[in-house]
């Protein structure tokens, strides 16, 4: 199932032009598919990293000798305007064609880099090398709770003990009676709980074909703890009612 939702995800993602990798792979903004000039979609662009970078950051104490990582960098927008701030930016992305524009885009930028991965780890990355983690507009795309159960092993993996992780994704309300009812039953019969993935909107009368796993809070801090993560502040409402942003550390006394 990983290798077609693999191949899908990469078809969706791939970028056939430098204008395409920049400004219609953002889904914050239906602004962006409403023009075609390049200056105004740069004025976006730049207003969009704007807005996001302080949401990333938001009670990070990064330091000029951290490594920071990004989780589905695209053409490395973020990672160029956090790389000025860290000792070395590092992203990773399932675009074959999305990397290829990065390395084009931050071929200035000395301390960042962007590494092609299968969509679900951060193989070649070292034990314990990471000071942050995060991810914007990524998580919310993934459609497979598994995917995201192994980038969070991987997160807790690659971090050191003591280092953040900041992601951004959907948040689900409460469950249903009827889904909670379907829960009960479904060990029984030797499934997972019950769960399901959204087909979200994000301009009027408008439809993405890309949907992605949602969370209640209280669900999604218990599949953090069980990667070996520690909530240390959820925030819900920023930027969509349905987002959440999630800060997270590895035990200080996690081994290494």
């Amino acid at each position: 199932m990983h290798k077609e939702w693999l191949a899908d995800t990469r078809r969706f993602w791939d970028a056939d032009s430098e204008f395409e990798a920049k400004y219609r792979r953002i889904c914050s903004s239906s602004d962006f598919d409403a023009t075609q000039d390049e200056d105004e979609s740069r004025r976006l662009w730049d207003e969009e990293t704007d807005r996001a970078i302080p949401q990333i950051t938001h009670g990070i104490p990064i330091s000029a000798d951290w490594t920071c990582l990004e989780i589905g960098c695209g053409i490395g927008r973020l990672l160029k305007a956090l790389a000025p701030r860290c000792g070395r930016a590092v992203g990773v992305d399932l675009s074959e064609k999305m990397v290829a524009w990065a390395g084009d885009y931050l071929a200035d930028i000395p301390n960042a880099e962007v590494r092609l991965n299968d969509g679900c780890s951060l193989s070649g990355v070292e034990d314990a090398s990471i000071d942050f983690v995060y991810s914007h507009l990524a998580f919310q795309h993934i459609t497979l709770f598994e995917v995201v159960d192994a980038y969070l092993a991987e997160i807790a993996r690659v971090l050191k003990p003591g280092g953040y992780c900041r992601i951004q994704n959907w948040r689900d309300a409460p469950k249903p009676v009827g889904e909670s009812l379907k829960d009960l039953v479904r060990p029984l019969l030797g499934r997972g709980k019950y769960r399901s993935s959204r087909l979200w909107t994000w301009a009027e009368g408008k439809k993405v074909k890309f949907g992605g796993v949602v969370f209640h809070p209280r669900e999604w801090r218990k599949t953090l703890r069980k990667a070996g993560l520690h909530v240390v502040d959820l925030e819900i409402g920023v930027g969509h009612d349905f987002w959440m942003w999630t800060t997270s550390r590895k035990p200080s006394n996690a081994r290494r």
